[in-house]
C-alpha cells in the first residue's frame, strides 16, 4: 500500500465524528496532506483531499480558496472558478476569494476584471502583498508598466522574503525595458537557492535579452535558449 493511501484512509476514517472541534482538525490534516501530495507531483490525490475538506467545509473561504488554486495550477480554470464564484454567495468579501478570482481572470487573460477583484481587496486591507502582486500583474497584462510596477514593489515591501512576489516585479521591470535592474533581482533569487523554474527561465531571459547568451546558456540547456528565448527577448526589446 502507498503511502499516499495510508495517508488518505487515515484522514478519512477519522472524518464524520460529529465534533466541530474534530471536524476542524480533520481538515487541516486533508490540508496538509493536499500540500505533500502536490508538491510530490501527486495531482489526484492533492484534489481529493481538497475536495473532501471543501465538502465537509462549505463556508470556509480559506479551504474553499484552496481548492481553486489546485485546481487552477492543475489547469482546471472552469471548475476553479465556479467554486470561487459559489463561494463567494456565502462571503462576497471573503479576501481569499475575491483573490482567488482575480488569478483565475488573470490567467483568463481579462486583466481588468482581475485588477477590479484585487482593488475590492485593498479597499479593506492595503496592505494585501498577494493582492497588491496581482494588480500588478493585471497592470503589466494592458501595458501599465509604470504603474504596475508601483504595485509591485509595495507588494515586496510587504513580503520582501516572497519569492513569487520579487519574480512578479522582475518580470514587470523587464516588460519595462529595465533589464539590469531586473536581472539583478533574480540573480539574487537565484543565490538563495531553491526557486522555482521560472526564476531561472527568466533569468537567462534578461541575459539573452542583455546580449549574455552564454550566461543564459549556463542556467538552461542551448535549445531553450535558441528556441523559447531568443524569440520572446527579440519581442522583450521590440519598442
Amino acid at each position: 500500500m502507498g503511502r499516499w493511501t495510508v495517508l488518505l484512509l487515515m484522514v478519512a476514517g477519522c472524518a464524520g465524528s460529529g465534533s466541530g472541534g474534530v471536524a476542524q482538525h480533520d481538515n487541516a490534516a486533508r490540508l496538509r496532506v493536499a500540500a505533500a501530495a502536490e508538491a510530490s507531483g501527486q495531482t489526484d490525490v492533492a484534489l481529493s483531499m481538497l475536495a473532501s475538506a471543501a465538502a465537509a467545509a462549505p463556508g470556509d473561504a480559506v479551504v474553499q480558496s484552496h481548492q481553486a488554486a489546485a485546481l487552477l495550477r492543475a489547469g482546471e480554470a472552469g471548475r476553479a472558478e465556479d467554486i470561487l464564484t459559489r463561494a463567494l454567495r456565502r462571503n462576497p468579501d471573503a479576501r481569499p476569494l475575491l483573490e482567488g478570482l482575480g488569478r483565475v481572470r488573470l490567467q483568463a487573460g481579462a486583466a481588468q476584471e482581475a485588477i477590479a477583484l484585487f482593488d475590492r481587496v485593498l479597499s479593506r486591507d492595503p496592505n494585501s502583498a498577494s493582492a497588491l502582486s496581482g494588480r500588478g500583474i493585471g497592470l503589466d497584462l494592458i501595458g501599465q508598466h509604470t504603474d504596475a510596477l508601483v504595485s509591485h514593489q509595495a507588494a515586496l515591501a510587504r513580503m520582501p522574503d516572497d519569492v513569487g512576489i520579487a519574480n512578479n516585479l522582475a518580470v514587470s521591470l523587464m516588460l519595462a525595458a529595465r533589464f539590469e535592474e531586473a536581472e539583478g533581482i533574480l540573480a539574487s533569487l537565484i543565490r538563495k537557492g531553491g526557486v522555482p523554474p521560472r526564476v531561472t527561465l527568466n533569468l537567462a531571459m534578461v541575459r539573452v535579452v542583455r546580449g549574455d547568451r552564454a550566461g543564459a546558456e549556463t542556467l538552461v540547456e542551448r535549445h531553450i535558449v535558441a528556441e523559447r528565448l531568443l524569440p520572446w527577448s527579440e519581442a522583450l526589446k521590440a519598442p
